[in-house]
């Protein structure tokens, strides 16, 4: 995989198809190559306030209100403070015995507004989909995702690997962010319920979600028979059962019951599928 990421916030953002490798952040743990997806532009975010300001090229205009669904109330406070490029991170797939760990960062022009942005999680699969194509296509909204695969998972744990693809993403925006919303304390502002509250974060959560659940759609293909294509890899009993009927494939998550049980000290089950 490789990096992805929107143009930067300006009238002509745009997006380049190109996959490219960087090299992401550590966190205390061998630092890997990340999948990332974005534009040619220069890398230059960080994943905290930072205290050196950078214009973003973001226009001058009035706030509007956000569609029904979030907020951008705390947006528009830091807006006023000074903050001008104000990125919100979520994530998606921490749950799921297969696949990977996917997180978005996304800054929104304060006059641009696209409707039907809330949680990912109360949209149905039509309404993420619209959404997400607004997203990603729309001038004045710049975004990036990075993707951690299951491997790195099982190696650096669920929680360092979410954490990771968070600052993989928010490092990969190509306009600079002065200030991050995201869910969790550790290395940003964190918002309870940010994903059905605040605005950017909304829409960071839908990218990531949709942006997974397209991965696992590919590894339906990849691997019939789990189902991947219906519940993207969560622990529904369909899913289980499947595990135990035909093994675990090479996209589940060794570390996760009930699949670790297939992996007796750390060595492959019989019955792993290749």
């Amino acid at each position: 995989m490789g990096l992805r990421r929107s143009g930067r916030l300006s009238s002509q953002a745009g997006e380049s198809p190109a996959l490219r490798a960087v090299q992401a952040p550590s966190l205390g743990a061998a630092s890997k190559r990340l999948g990332v997806r974005k534009s040619a532009l220069p890398v230059a975010c960080a994943a905290q306030a930072l205290a050196e300001n950078v214009d973003p090229g973001l226009p001058a205009a009035k706030d509007r209100k956000a569609p029904a669904g979030a907020s951008r109330e705390m947006e528009n406070q830091l807006r006023a403070k000074g903050f001008a490029n104000v990125a919100g991170v979520d994530e998606a797939g921490r749950g799921p015995l297969a696949g990977p760990v996917v997180a978005a960062a996304c800054v929104i022009s304060p006059h641009v507004d696209i409707p039907g942005v809330a949680d990912s999680k109360i949209m149905t699969e039509e309404q993420r989909e619209a959404a997400f194509q607004l997203l990603t296509t729309t001038p004045g909204v710049v975004w990036a995702t990075c993707v951690i695969g299951e491997k790195e998972i099982d190696t650096i744990n669920i929680l360092q690997a979410a954490l990771k693809a968070m600052v993989g993403a928010t490092e990969a925006l190509p306009s600079k962010a002065d200030y991050v919303l995201a869910l969790d304390p550790a290395r940003s502002k964190c918002v309870v319920k940010g994903d059905s509250k605040v605005y950017a974060i909304a829409a960071a959560s839908i990218i990531a979600k949709v942006t997974r659940d397209r991965i696992m759609l590919r590894y339906a293909e990849e691997y019939p028979g789990y189902g991947f294509e219906q519940h993207k890899g969560y622990g529904v009993p369909a899913h289980v059962k499947a595990i135990r009927d035909l093994g675990p494939s090479p996209i589940h998550r060794r570390t996760f019951a009930p699949v670790k049980t297939w992996f007796p000290a750390g060595k492959a089950a019989p019955k792993e599928r290749k």
